[in-house]
């Protein structure tokens, strides 16, 4: 087996219907492969869309978690992988005719490598204040999990993702800067995979300032990679990076949309809000770091 394809899914049948999809279209003559989905407390019917599904595409598995986060459905699909490579995505993308190619020439091409991270791209003209996408050309220290792969052995290595991370924010990068102690990760672009602009609710993307308490875990794991990729410290993330320059930026384009009343004014209300979700968290954070302190002096 070459790759095992590993995608952690929740409650996005349609989504994940379509990225299958796009992997079974892909250019596969030549490579040995398998998917493994793993349902993270999946109750909107995926499982029987995946059985549906499997009947055209057998290199398909699945297995069901109960609500663990994509951490732990990561890790648990990666348990079952057969591959020499770890290839992971999320439910919401689409691969490139070429991915599983580009991932086997990757390795091959460079054969010190023990991980790739690939090119994602969006439909800008479709992103708006309330949706989520990725887009990355030219690669990021905190390796987005939505186009990665890595040698099984050095994956294993490591111990896979940390589950403790409280939110599903940082355990990518975490994962990464570990392994990238044992060898080197490469950003290899010829790796394709779209992001499309995907539609959140109001009430899910208000509560996303809770994830940066995650910032205090990956810094006291490693203080001195977090100071070389990130910041000085987790409290110069949130509180000028997000805070200032982020939440600044995204006003000023907030007003693209300002001919779209709904687009322009809950945009504006996110930004007002996170203002005051950063300051509400406070104590959450002051005590987020005090734990980690301890955990990890």
């Amino acid at each position: 087996m070459d790759i095992s394809i590993v995608i952690p899914s929740h409650n996005r049948k349609a989504s994940l219907i379509q990225l299958l999809k796009s992997i079974k279209e892909s250019d596969t003559e030549t490579i040995q492969f398998e998917v493994i989905v793993v349902c993270d407390g999946c109750v909107d019917g995926t499982e029987k869309e995946i059985e549906a599904f499997q009947k055209q595409f057998s290199v398909l598995k699945y297995i069901s978690q109960k609500g663990a986060g994509p951490a732990a459905a990561r890790n648990n699909g990666a348990k079952l992988a057969q591959g020499k490579y770890i290839a992971f995505t999320d439910d919401d993308c689409l691969v490139s005719k070429e991915w599983l190619k580009a991932i086997i020439t990757g390795f091959s091409k460079f054969p010190k490598v023990i991980g790739l991270q690939g090119k994602t791209l969006t439909n800008k003209k479709e992103c708006t204040p309330l949706t989520h996408q990725i887009h990355n050309e030219a690669g990021h220290s905190a390796w987005p999990t939505c186009n990665v792969a890595y040698r099984k052995d050095y994956f294993e290595r490591v111990g896979g993702f940390d589950e403790s991370f409280p939110f599903a924010h940082n355990e990518d990068a975490d994962i990464a800067w570990r392994l990238e102690k044992e060898g080197p990760m490469i950003f290899y672009s010829e790796m394709l995979i779209i992001h499309p602009p995907r539609e959140e609710s109001f009430k899910k993307l208000s509560k996303r300032m809770k994830m940066l308490e995650s910032e205090f875990l990956l810094y006291h794991k490693d203080a001195k990679t977090y100071k070389e990729k990130r910041n000085s410290s987790p409290w110069v993330t949130i509180y000028w990076e997000v805070f200032l320059v982020h939440q600044f930026r995204q006003l000023k384009s907030r007003f693209k949309f300002i001919h779209k009343p709904k687009e322009f004014f809950l945009g504006l209300a996110l930004n007002f809000y996170w203002w005051y979700e950063l300051i509400a968290l406070l104590p959450k954070y002051m005590a987020a770091d005090k734990k980690y302190a301890k955990l990890y002096a």
